[in-house]
Order: C-alpha cells, then sequence, then structure tokens
C-alpha cells in the first residue's frame, strides 16, 4: 500500500499528528540503522510488521525500470500475492466545499523544466461566491460586440495561480500582480445565449521557493470565452488558456475551466 508522508508536516512546527512524527522518525533510524539508505526525498519499503526491508533514493526511483525491479524483488521476498486495492484510488485533488451560488474553477499549470515533481502539472481550485461571479458579467445591455472589463479585484482571484509548478509548503499564496487586464466582448448572440471572448494580460512577481526572495516574474496574455444566459444573468461556462507565458526565462501554460455542479458531486463521491 503506497503512502506519502510531507517533509514540512511532520517538522517541529509541523501540522502531522504525534504518532505520525515518531512513526517518521523511527523508519528513517531503522533504515539508517540498517545501512539500507535514508533522504528527505525516499522510497522506503516496510514489511506488513513495520520492519524495513530496503528502498531507493530519488534519482533511481525516477527511472520506471529500476523502481519496478525493487518493487517486484521486494514483492518475491515478501511472498506477496496481488489482490485488490486495500484502498479504492480517489483523485489526490478534490474541489473545497462550496454553496450553489458560488463557482468553482479548476486550474493546471505546466512548466517546461523536467525532473523529479517538475514532471506532473500543479492543480489549483478557486471558488468565487455567487456575488463575486456575478462581476464576470456585463453590467449595461447586451449586444453583438458589447465590451467591459472584468474587476481587478476578480481578475486577480484567478491570475494569483497563474505560474508553473514551484515549491510549496502550505497554500498560503506568494504571488504579486504588477499588471492584470481581464476584457470581454460578446461575439455571439442567439436565442439569449451569448459567447464572449476573453482577452487578458498579466505581469505578476512569484517566488520559486517559500521565503526566498527572487526577481523571476510572470509575464503572460490569456485568450478564452465565457456562455451566459442573458436574460437569467446566469453563467453556463468559462474557459481560459494562456496564449505565450513566461516565468523568468521558462515557458509555461495555464488551462482553466469552470466545474458544473454535476461533476463536483461525481468529484466527491
Amino acid at each position: 500500500m503506497p503512502v506519502t508522508s510531507s517533509n514540512e508536516t511532520v517538522e517541529a512546527n509541523g501540522s502531522a499528528s504525534p504518532e505520525e512524527k515518531a512513526e517518521r522518525r523511527r523508519i528513517y533510524n531503522d533504515f539508517y540503522g540498517k545501512g539500507l539508505g535514508v533522504g528527505d526525498v525516499h522510497v522506503y519499503i516496510l514489511a506488513p510488521d513495520r520492519s524495513s526491508v530496503g528502498g531507493l533514493g530519488i534519482g533511481n526511483a525516477l527511472e520506471a525500470e529500476k523502481m519496478i525491479q525493487m518493487l517486484e524483488a521486494t514483492a518475491q521476498k515478501l511472498h506477496i500475492v496481488g489482490g485488490a486495492p486495500a484502498i479504492k484510488p480517489r483523485p489526490r485533488s478534490v474541489p473545497p466545499q462550496s454553496d450553489a451560488a458560488s463557482m468553482v474553477f479548476h486550474l493546471t499549470a505546466r512548466g517546461n523544466r523536467t525532473g523529479s515533481w517538475r514532471e506532473f502539472p500543479s492543480e489549483n481550485w478557486i471558488v468565487l461566491s455567487g456575488p463575486e461571479s456575478k462581476q464576470l458579467l456585463p453590467t449595461s445591455p447586451v449586444a453583438l460586440r458589447t465590451s467591459w472589463e472584468v474587476p481587478a479585484e476578480i481578475a486577480k482571484k484567478f491570475y494569483q495561480w497563474f505560474y508553473p509548478q514551484t515549491e510549496d509548503t502550505s497554500i498560503v499564496n506568494r504571488s504579486r500582480i504588477e499588471q492584470e487586464s481581464m476584457r470581454m466582448t460578446v461575439v455571439t448572440l442567439e436565442n439569449g445565449m451569448a459567447r464572449a471572448r476573453i482577452e487578458g494580460a498579466l505581469r505578476m512577481k512569484h517566488t520559486f521557493y517559500p521565503g526566498r526572495d527572487t526577481d523571476e516574474f510572470v509575464s503572460a496574455t490569456v485568450l478564452g470565452f465565457m456562455d451566459f444566459d442573458v436574460a437569467q444573468q446566469r453563467i453556463q461556462r468559462l474557459r481560459m488558456v494562456t496564449e505565450k507565458a513566461i516565468y523568468g526565462q521558462e515557458p509555461f501554460g495555464v488551462a482553466l475551466r469552470s466545474v458544473s455542479r454535476e461533476t463536483l458531486r461525481a468529484l466527491m463521491e
């Protein structure tokens, strides 16, 4: 059974329980004492009785062939027989709780660096309350080419997460937006439904590591669309992607989408 444990949560001031902190220390000390290899980022294999069996450093663990060989050798050593998963697989990233009037958005971001966790996209969930989501809509009568600017405080709720995977140890955001714009223009209007084209731009400072100041900035342009019911002032869907985005010298991409209530219920089951 795979189990993950965050280094930050087991520190002295970390949020892990005393039992988890004690177990992490026990595992580390036991592997160290037996010369089985240790590390802050490491794969530790335990037998059913919690005794130390073996493991891999992160460098070798990132090579699929070496990881598979180690797991197969361990299974043979412990005479493990295959079976159904002990825990039903489920998404690691789930939407936060929200009321029916709110809109929930899912954001994914990926840079072009490789190695370790940088191989995987990051995810964030953004929630706009009912009154906040209404501010995405126009305040004047709607016609073809009607255009309006999204209020800065609403645009910033999206833009503050527009950066590639960086090292984060909490959900505290380290972004400082210096310039932003998000403009919508109605491009189709039919049977009471309107589609607005989204065009935006962003310049934002974001540090790669917590507690380490840098001069790395995000520079991005954004495109997207929003479908909404004109009479009911109800947003049906919203999608945005970065057209061009750079963090420091690294190109990256972001995709953001609204998530329906039906999908949210399915994800929470």
